[in-house]
């Protein structure tokens, strides 16, 4: 047989053209993906299965010598899952279900809703200037302004700011800001001027000066940004946000701030921050007070601060934060690494990446469960790739012009 994904197959059985083989691979499968998961397995023994299914799947689909792709185990178990039904579609793409012990087991459908296509995202971004003009990067290459003594260079989906060495005339010049801003589908690379790296995913912005002069280096962020910060440490660096401050010397973090997530997520990787709870607006004197009062944190490589959005304003302007010990680094930087990735994530969820990233509105015509699901699926695929897979679990999909609505 040609090669083919896993997911190919499964829409041969579902249309009922795959052959007598076909069918009897894809129904033991999915029985010993069940079977897998009515007991606990040792690590032997699930090693076992897994290699007999493998070579089974190799064997019948794919050409001898391509590389399958292993399962991702959940970490709570597959006890806890009773079945756990996958697809797996290719380049290195799997997902799957996690349903509750007495759910019936996944029936083939007859007929699908066929959905229109949406291209992936990709690298583009507006840049606004300081007197208000607007740059669209993605069409822009070379040296494209002069901002504040910085010279602004767009190359391959990244936008570099370099200043002149220090020294004479320019001290007294007055802080100029400009705005890199990712619309839904998009994402964006830029440098600033001090060197340090900054990756902004889709529907997000950073709004930063052109030089850093005085004794800290601030920039202003909204959505969701990995960071590389060039150390300073005469020059601390603060990453504002609607609810909170991020101060370090040196390190690399990722902060999740949209503001339809229900809370604020810094994840550290690497050297130290503190982060501070702020309110809009806030002044240096307010972080000051922020610090005293216990409602910021230092976190160590591998932390997570979480700033809930959910709270009284009659009792305080702060959000109560948390700290977790042990995030999963690997879902936190799947975006920036080219990746979806969820681990007992419910619909609604997925379905905000899948509206910043294919740039949809989305719509619901039904009521939605508690299910949650896992998997690892790339950002490169078109639309109708992932909601294929969601369509093997029940959930359907109507999109029209630039809105997708569930009908599930």
């Amino acid at each position: 047989m040609y090669k083919q994904s896993f997911f190919s197959l499964l829409d041969k059985y579902q249309d009922g053209t795959a052959s007598a083989a076909e069918k009897a691979l894809i129904e033991e499968y999915y029985r010993r993906m069940e079977m897998a998961g009515s007991t606990e397995l040792t690590a032997e023994e699930e090693t076992a299965l897994k290699e007999a299914m493998y070579q089974q799947i190799s064997a019948n689909v794919w050409e001898p010598g391509t590389k399958v792709i292993p399962i991702k185990r959940n970490r709570y178990g597959m006890a806890a899952a009773a079945a756990v039904l996958l697809t797996m579609i290719g380049a290195g793409s799997y997902f799957f279900l996690l349903k509750k012990p007495d759910a019936r087991p996944m029936q083939p459908e007859t007929a699908k809703t066929k959905p229109r296509d949406l291209p992936p995202g990709r690298d583009a971004a507006v840049l606004t200037l300081a007197d208000g003009r607007t740059v669209i990067l993605d069409s822009a290459s070379g040296t494209i302004s002069q901002q504040g003594g910085a010279t602004v260079i767009n190359i391959k989906g990244m936008v570099s700011y370099s200043s002149p060495s220090t020294g004479g005339g320019r001290a007294e010049a007055a802080v100029v800001y400009n705005k890199v801003s990712t619309a839904r589908g998009n994402q964006y690379q830029l440098v600033l001027a001090d060197g340090s790296k900054v990756w902004l995913n889709s529907a997000s912005s950073l709004r930063f000066p052109t030089s850093f002069t005085g004794d800290r280096r601030e920039v202003e962020l909204d959505g969701e940004g990995y960071f590389e910060i060039a150390k300073n440490a005469a020059k601390p660096f603060h990453v504002k946000t609607q609810t909170q401050d991020v101060e370090v010397l040196g390190t690399h973090f990722n902060v999740n701030a949209y503001s339809d997530e229900t809370s604020v997520k810094t994840t550290l990787l690497e050297g130290s921050v503190r982060v501070s709870q702020s309110a809009i607006g806030h002044t240096l004197k307010r972080e000051q007070s922020a610090k005293e009062s216990g409602h910021s944190a230092v976190l160590k490589p591998g932390e997570q601060a979480v700033l809930s959005r959910t709270h009284s304003s009659l009792t305080t302007p702060y959000s109560p934060f948390t700290i977790d010990h042990s995030p999963d680094i690997d879902q936190v930087m799947a975006w920036k690494n080219g990746w979806f990735e969820f681990e007992k994530t419910d619909i609604r969820t997925i379905m905000r990446q899948i509206s910043r990233w294919y740039d949809v509105d989305i719509r619901y015509e039904t009521k939605i469960n508690d299910e949650t699901y896992g998997g690892r699926i790339s950002r490169n695929l078109n639309l109708s790739s992932i909601l294929k897979m969601l369509e093997n679990y029940g959930v359907h999909f109507k999109l029209e012009g630039k809105t997708l609505t569930v009908i599930r």
